[in-house]
């Protein structure tokens, strides 16, 4: 069984939030019920997932999704703070799921489905991918970020999986990739430059991703691929909302 952890502590509003009037994108409502609570839902619906967590605005989230969840803990000042404030809640050795609030179409299938190649795969790092032509052939609308490599070209998702002590243990290499997550030169000087001259010339492959990240983090890291495109299906833009809305309606 693994633990899930929600980060819903966005601390300020964006467009969708003023459309929709809502101070949390995290409680956008779709149909009858906030964003949220559609992951939530699937959370429970899930074989695998034994306590549920969500760092964000306890007063605005609790009358829809407080009696489904563990808890709920007041947000920090930034995401890797968030996260740590949900690792220090857990406080166990069990492996981690980590979401957005921001992917209402995620089933129990997809996350069942994510959780069984990591383990399958024995990994201590996991993030998942999904072929451009999966995503295209189902949600042909919808418009994502994707990235060339050797196999193919592929989407990546808004969950990822990893043991508590990945992060504790590189904090320090994780902020600093957050922080310049722009500063491409800084990436480079991690992964080097080899990998990244393979990359612009597609001819990167997951495997060397998956040895470098497994290096330098000291844990094994694992491109899951999928075969479910809603984990990549996020709502930051008009676009995404309306996109997912008539999706719920089918």
């Amino acid at each position: 069984m693994f633990n899930a952890l929600i980060l819903a502590g966005a601390k300020e509003k964006g467009p969708l939030e003023i459309a929709e009037n809502v101070d949390n994108k995290a409680l956008i409502r779709l149909d009858s019920k906030p964003m949220i609570d559609y992951i939530v839902d699937a959370l429970n619906n899930s074989e695998n997932i034994d306590r549920i967590l969500v760092v964000g605005p306890k007063n605005e989230l609790y009358p829809y999704i407080g009696k489904k969840v563990d808890e709920i803990l007041n947000p920090g000042n930034s995401i890797l703070e968030n996260m740590e404030i949900g690792l220090n809640y857990f406080n166990s050795a069990n492996n981690l799921l980590l979401l957005s609030s921001d992917i209402p179409l995620i089933t129990p299938e997809a996350i069942n489905e994510f959780l069984r190649i990591c383990t399958k795969r024995k990994a201590q790092i996991g993030y998942p991918l999904i072929t451009k032509e999966n995503i295209m052939k189902k949600y042909p609308e919808t418009k994502r970020t994707y990235v060339k490599m050797k196999e193919g070209t592929f989407c990546g998702g808004n969950i990822a999986f990893f043991k508590p002590e990945v992060f504790f243990q590189n904090k320090k290499l994780i902020k600093e990739l957050f922080d310049n997550r722009k500063a491409t030169w800084k990436y480079v000087k991690i992964l080097g430059i080899k990998l990244i001259l393979k990359f612009l010339f597609k001819t990167l492959t997951f495997e060397e991703i998956e040895k470098r990240v497994t290096d330098i983090l000291g844990y094994n890291s694992v491109a899951a691929m999928i075969s479910y495109p809603e984990i990549m299906i996020d709502l930051d833009k008009p676009s995404d909302l309306e996109l997912i809305r008539k999706c719920l309606e089918r």
